[in-house]
């Protein structure tokens, strides 16, 4: 029997790591682990280890890591919050993971048991990010830019590098031939009063009056800084040289189309690099806040921080008053919000106003008072001042923060308070583009499980404390070969079926943009849909669905001389050819250089899509592009006879750009990342073997979900495992190998 124990980590809240306490067990009860990674009978699911609810005992030193949680009246352990744990066998690593308190067994009033459940790493990732969107990755905003008419030139010429914390991310930010509003049509010697028309057209009345203008365009960013702000926001490592480091996600963008048409994007200021001056008539005011650790306002940045400890006796017993007074220099309409710059909270937006104006708000919760924004024991907070404007502005910004303390009943026993004025009366509005402000509304969880599908991924954390994320074909491939005979019971076992369906459907959300509608129209199917159909006759259906929109984009042909261009764009419009919003888009950019000349023009965009534009252009303002990034499924554009190497569409089809479907053979996703494992278990040889096994403390703290196992000569891979750690039994759902 193996000796098991558990380490907990107890919850704090200060920021600080605290160390692991060893809780006790019960000493009768064995706890029951199981491990799959990915199971035959849900394809899709992304999976982790997992115990049985097992009971602690509510021993002296279980009650204090669990602070007495069955109190309600007390504030202490967070069962809503996993806490980290990790388990040992004869004091040996075995696994790292997290603890979920389930419930308290009282008797006599008092606590008896603590029922818990233990769980693997991955399930972590899910906790951290729980339901936030990728516009609360506010790491993004560092990709923010200006979006003028020459920066947009530069996005569709070449691409807009942006270096942040030291790294240089090339072509982070691209402008694909993707119009929000319109299609274009080529044509090098007709259609010249066509304003769709995006050829280097002659006619020299109306070359500086229609063309690509930036307004048709929204910029596209790469999704490995996605993948980057994700690992920003929660702390979380991909380990370096997995799948999201590989050739497949190189060019891979998100467009930036969170609203149907045109961008609408807001500039703004966040007042956190300005120097200010204490006004107030009582100099010591404006030392008291220099002078305290735990109240701060920064007067070379305009923020105000404060650290809640209620160190005065009783729990919110202090309140923290942040007022700004913005002096915009025109009576121009403007917005402005409260925000936490540490993680980009906002906790209040005055919006819509003009002049002088004035507004605040309360941290903390004074006896009999409402109105105040909780405040978490020990919880830093910095709050600064954003102004938003639709158009360029300059302004100044007066603060005034104020810190009260109150005695037990509520009365007021200090009150400090001071007034900045910012040095500069006419702080300029940013013109940028905001990132977070333009990406797509999406689940931050979503997102990611949407990648997990589309490319059959699973992911488990390594020892180092990073995420190991492979293809499911890379995990089994990296493990190693153990032969368990010796421990396994061969004088019995069963064998199951491995299909629990007939059929698997892989698609994406339901076409929002043109061709894909007309095309699911004129062929009662989703483009790049694929439904692989076995010979089973259980009947049921199972279903991989892509919250993603899936595009069918068009190379144009010169109408005039019916030849091919190097120009793919895309269109998203409904079918009555108006502007669409659908699911987020997710597409390969590909570099042309040395293409058709594509026609784009600083200028005034007519009001009806087609028509010429009502003035003309500076001639300066007209350019002729032969390099311009086009969208695509495909990770580049293929030759007659070769496909591209990465195709976003799950079945066979045309590709848009050559025009070949490749007999079929075209790097689908099903192909690279599901044929291999979908085909083995819909295999007529495939089985599903139960085995039953005690395993030695050696074999059980090597073995791992992709080692092929070895059981009388045959060869099997693990497809879940539950083992009584102390006994070291193992129950096995093994795949054979067929021959």
């Amino acid at each position: 029997m193996q000796e098991v124990i558990l380490y907990i980590q107890p919850q704090v809240r200060t920021g600080t790591t605290q160390d692991y306490v060893r809780a006790d067990l019960m000493e009768t009860e064995l706890i029951t682990l199981t491990q799959v990674i990915q199971d035959v009978k849900e394809i899709d699911k992304i999976f982790t280890d997992y115990s049985r609810t097992f009971n602690l005992p509510a021993s002296k030193k279980n009650n204090i890591l669990f602070k007495r949680w069955y109190n309600p009246d007390i504030v202490g352990f967070d069962n809503q919050i996993m806490a980290n744990a990790r388990i040992e066998l004869n004091h040996l690593p075995f696994k790292e993971g997290k603890i979920r308190l389930e419930s308290v067994t009282m008797k006599h009033g008092q606590p008896s048991l603590y029922k818990v459940t233990f769980f693997g790493n991955t399930v972590t990732i899910n906790d951290l990010i729980g339901e936030d969107k990728l516009n609360n990755l506010v790491w993004l905003n560092n990709f923010n830019f200006e979006a003028s008419n020459s920066n947009i030139k530069d996005g569709i010429e070449n691409g807009i590098n942006k270096t942040v914390d030291g790294v240089t991310y090339t072509d982070a930010i691209i402008y694909p031939l993707i119009s929000h509003s319109q299609s274009y049509i080529y044509d090098e010697t007709g259609n010249q009063d066509n304003g769709l028309n995006i050829s280097n057209h002659q006619n020299a009345t109306n070359i500086k009056k229609r063309g690509v203008f930036p307004e048709d365009l929204k910029p596209a960013i790469t999704a490995k800084i996605i993948i980057k702000a994700i690992e920003k926001k929660y702390g979380i490592t991909f380990k370096s040289g997995g799948f999201f480091d590989s050739a497949a996600m190189t060019s891979l963008y998100m467009w930036l189309h969170r609203e149907k048409g045109n961008v609408v994007s807001e500039g703004f200021k966040l007042v956190d690099d300005q120097a200010f001056t204490c006004v107030s008539t009582d100099v010591a005011r404006c030392n008291y806040f220099d002078g305290e650790t735990n109240v701060y306002f920064n007067t070379s940045k305009g923020t105000y921080s404060f650290y809640y400890t209620a160190s005065y006796g009783q729990n919110r017993a202090e309140s923290f008053q942040f007022v700004a007074q913005i002096t915009p220099t025109t009576s121009s309409i403007y917005s402005y919000d409260f925000i936490n710059v540490l993680d980009g909270t906002v906790y209040r937006s005055i919006n819509n106003v003009t002049g002088t104006t004035v507004a605040g708000i309360d941290f903390g919760d004074p006896v009999n008072a409402s109105g105040y924004i909780d405040v978490d024991l020990n919880q830093t907070i910095e709050v600064g001042v954003r102004v938003r404007s639709n158009i360029s502005i300059t302004f100044g910004v007066f603060i005034s923060p104020k810190h009260r303390v109150y005695l037990t009943g509520g009365t007021t026993q200090t009150e400090t308070s001071a007034q900045y004025q910012s040095d500069s009366t006419t702080i300029p509005i940013s013109s940028d583009l905001n990132i977070t402000s333009q990406i797509p509304d999406i689940k931050v969880i979503d997102f990611m499980k949407a990648l997990f599908k589309m490319h059959n991924l699973t992911s488990f954390v390594n020892f180092n404390g990073d995420v190991e994320v492979k293809t499911l074909d890379s995990f089994y491939s990296s493990g190693d070969t153990l032969d368990l005979t010796n421990y396994v019971k061969t004088d019995e076992h069963s064998v199951g079926s491995t299909v629990p369906f007939s059929e698997v459907d892989f698609e994406y959300s339901e076409p929002k943009s043109i061709l894909a509608q007309q095309f699911l129209n004129s062929n009662n199917k989703k483009y790049g849909e694929l439904n692989f159909i076995s010979d089973s006759t259980k009947g049921s259906k199972y279903e991989i669905k892509i919250p993603f929109e899936h595009m069918i984009f068009e190379r144009l042909q010169d109408r005039t001389s019916n030849d091919l261009t190097t120009i793919q764009i895309g269109s998203f419009l409904d079918e009555d050819l108006n502007p669409s919003i659908g699911a987020p888009l997710l597409f390969y950019a590909i570099y042309q250089q040395s293409g058709n000349e594509v026609h784009f023009i600083y200028n005034t965009r007519p009001s009806v899509y087609g028509a010429l534009a009502d003035n003309n252009a500076n001639v300066n303002d007209v350019f002729n592009l032969t390099n311009y990034w086009i969208p695509s499924v495909n990770n580049e554009l293929g030759t007659s006879s070769t496909a591209p190497t990465y195709n976003l569409n799950f079945g066979s089809e045309i590709n848009t750009y050559t025009l070949i479907d490749y007999s079929g053979i075209n790097n689908s996703l099903f192909q690279l990342y599901y044929q291999n494992y979908i085909t083995r278990v819909f295999n007529k040889r495939t089985r599903l073997f139960n085995y039953k096994a005690i395993l030695p403390l050696n074999i059980l703290l090597k073995l791992s979900l992709d080692d092929t196992i070895i059981i009388q000569e045959r060869a099997f891979t693990i497809n879940k495992m539950t083992t009584k750690l102390q006994s070291g039994e193992t129950e096995f759902e093994l795949l054979n190998e067929p021959t």
